[in-house]
């Protein structure tokens, strides 16, 4: 039996208890041959040319044809296959964009303004807010006729979703779309089952928000009960979503193996036994494509990296001992590691076992000098940490903006961002490490939401551990008012940083689509992981029925 790995088990603290996974041992027996991935990859070949055809081929002069051509590449996007056709789409889109005035000059169908709204606005064409006011009547408001457009209103929602900081008639779009699309959603109005339910997961977490990987398993169950479906693209997105399965249930794997080789793990208290799981879905929700399998293993095991130092220092470490374990990273030493002791010690020897892998794949893909920016990351997360520690200890009482600010890089953003980048290859070149490490305003905000979506979650847990280095309770002193009120305001604030990660996409024409798309990719990662529930942290809650969406539930070709 292959020697374990060396990491020491020392004598631990008590971490908060977490009941034990149940998914434990259910996909170490997988296993399939290459040539069973090799005959599905074929037959996804076959369909991707027969789609090409009956999407990208069409007239570029007949604007009907080419609002039909934009309403595909929005089912290419639902149905998680747009990777398949990046350039293709990119190029038709450019060509469109130059065309927009004509393409909507005499368009009054709330459905089609829509959808053209949002596939402009999601490959980086500001197609403007205003084309909505053709659908207000004299009293400037919303015609109520446009109700009865139930696909329109839904669509119409989704489209606020892009909404900037200046593009007001989408604020009102949003109280005006929301009043009628709930009753449809609770049962209150008459509609079709698959379109209720589509309804209620927009309504829970719109589609620009949502993991590409979510959306596509929900779009796929919704699109096959659609009567003018398109059944190649139909069976493209079937085949697809069970050739990614196949790399998830790899993934899977390989992941757990890992974590149960190294010698730490077999003793460690209940809280961090296959929280595999977990942090391989929070890697899911940065990429979701076949070909960035190792990225998502990358950040797995980042994740759990910064799961474990995170309850070690924020919780169990004293803060002589989180300062001994800070230095040690400063110096990136092992052979200072005797200063350590207990877990800090095995803290330290994790992440130097991490990044020793890290170093491996780097060096093989010729890519070494991205574990220098990686390294320079990690610093600044264990720095932020000792920061919170002491504020949490009552060494320093925070300013609401200061803790937000430390906060974001404690809580592992900006490690997380640079882990996504690093697990793209060769396209996470150099210039994209240094843009993050510049911090534009795109970063620094998923950051401070990174920070607010969490704290929000974890307030009553944080409070109850006597943890007081919380968002929700430094807004409470800092300006006299309750829990509910905090909240609501910091939920404002939210909505806002909403608005600035697409007014900043839109704005960024420097850096490439794909690593723009890892920053929306995070900020996605944030909704579905803090909406409604702590999905990290609650097994039982939306985790498990996510999991079970994505691994478990059958798709029938």
């Amino acid at each position: 039996m292959e020697e374990k790995k060396n990491l020491d088990q020392e004598s631990f603290l008590n971490f908060t208890n977490m009941p034990p996974s149940q998914w434990g041992d259910q996909f170490l027996s997988f296993s399939l041959p290459d040539s069973d991935f090799d005959v599905l990859a074929r037959e996804i070949e076959v369909l991707k040319d027969k789609v090409r055809d009956d999407i990208f081929m069409l007239s570029s002069r007949d604007r009907d044809a080419m609002k039909r051509t934009i309403l595909l590449i929005h089912f290419l996007d639902s149905l998680g296959l747009s990777y398949h056709f990046e350039n293709e789409i990119e190029e038709t889109l450019k060509n469109y964009f130059e065309k927009i005035d004509d393409l909507i000059a005499d368009e009054n169908d709330l459905y089609t303004v829509s959808i053209m709204f949002r596939v402009f606005r999601t490959y980086g064409h500001n197609m403007l807010s205003d084309v909505f006011n053709r659908f207000k009547g004299n009293d400037v408001k919303f015609k109520e006729s446009l109700i009865e457009d139930i696909k329109g209103m839904l669509s119409f929602y989704e489209a606020v979703h892009f909404g900037t900081t200046i593009d007001h008639i989408l604020d009102e779009a949003l109280s005006f779309t929301l009043n009628h699309l709930e009753p449809l959603a609770t049962g209150g109005r008459a509609c079709p089952p698959h379109i209720s339910k589509l309804i209620q997961n927009a309504l829970h977490i719109p589609q620009h928000r949502n993991n590409q990987a979510l959306v596509a398993r929900e779009y796929i169950s919704f699109y096959e009960q659609e009567e003018d479906r398109n059944n190649t693209l139909l069976k493209l997105a079937k085949l697809n979503f069970k050739f990614l399965q196949l790399h998830y249930f790899q993934e899977l794997k390989a992941i757990t193996m890992w974590w149960r080789e190294l010698d730490h793990t077999s003793s460690l208290p209940p809280n961090f036994r296959e929280k595999t799981f977990e942090a391989w879905f929070a890697a899911l929700m940065m990429y979701f494509e076949p070909q960035f399998s190792l990225g998502r293993i990358m950040s797995a095991k980042l994740y759990l990296v910064i799961t474990y130092i995170d309850d070690a220092c924020d919780t169990y470490g004293s803060i002589p001992e989180v300062e001994s374990l800070v230095d040690c990273l400063e110096r990136w030493d092992p052979d200072y590691m005797e200063n350590l002791q207990g877990h800090m010690k095995t803290a330290f020897k994790f992440v130097m076992y991490l990044f020793k892998e890290y170093e491996e794949i780097l060096r093989s893909q010729e890519r070494s000098f991205v574990l220098e920016k990686m390294i320079e990351e990690f610093k600044i997360l264990a720095r932020s940490n000792l920061e919170l520690v002491k504020w949490a200890r009552g060494d320093h009482v925070s300013s609401f903006d200061e803790y937000v600010e430390s906060g974001g890089a404690e809580i592992g953003a900006y490690a997380a961002l640079a882990c996504s980048l690093m697990g793209l290859g060769d396209i996470g070149r150099k210039e994209a490490f240094e843009w993050l490490i510049s911090r534009p305003k795109l970063v620094w905000t998923l950051a401070a939401k990174t920070r607010l979506m969490d704290d929000i979650a974890d307030f009553e847990e944080d409070m109850g551990k006597g943890y007081t280095a919380n968002a929700v309770n430094y807004y409470m002193k800092e300006h006299g008012v309750t829990k509910e009120k905090a909240s609501r305001e910091l939920e404002k604030m939210i909505g806002d940083m909403n608005k600035i990660v697409n007014e900043e996409c839109l704005k960024i024409t420097t850096i490439p689509h794909r690593i723009l798309l890892q920053s929306v990719n995070y900020g996605r990662s944030l909704d579905v992981l803090y909406t409604g529930d702590d999905v990290f942290n609650h097994r039982e809650g939306k985790f498990k029925e996510y999991l079970s969406l994505l691994l478990v539930d059958p798709i029938l070709l």
